[in-house]
Formats: structure tokens, sequence, C-alpha cells
């Protein structure tokens, strides 16, 4: 491990620890924001789409409706 003599000693990091421990765990926590937020996010809009795309199949069986409803007695 280089020039610590044992373990505990590379765990200590010459009594940085708390300071080089910390920067590893809020580099790991950034790292795996970095990689489910777009995950989320795509989700999240293939969700709206899926909705946008239901209320429009909604609003034009509505306008068939209503147009069969005109047609139907304006003959």
């Amino acid at each position: 491990m280089g020039s610590f003599d044992s373990f505990s000693d590379f765990l200590a990091m010459g009594g940085y620890a708390t300071y080089v421990w910390s920067a590893y765990a809020f580099f790991i926590l950034v790292l795996i924001f970095n990689v489910w937020q777009p995950i989320l996010s795509r989700k999240k809009y293939l969700k709206q789409q899926l909705r946008r795309e239901q209320v429009q199949q909604e609003r034009a069986q509505a306008q068939q409706k209503r147009e069969e409803m005109t047609n139907g007695s304006a003959t």
C-alpha cells in the first residue's frame, strides 16, 4: 500500500482520514446522483408523453362522437 506500514495506517490517512474519506463519500454520492438523475428524468418524461397521448386520443374520440352526433341529427 505504498508508504503505509499497515492497513490501519492506510485507513487513518496520516491523520487526515476524516477529510479524505468524506471526500471519497461525497464523490460517490455525486457519481450516483449523476447516474440516477437522467434515468429518473427519462422515466418521468416517458410517463408524461404517455399521458399526453392518452389525452389526445380521448379528445379525438370525443370529437369524433360529437361529429357523429351532429351528422346523425343533420340527416
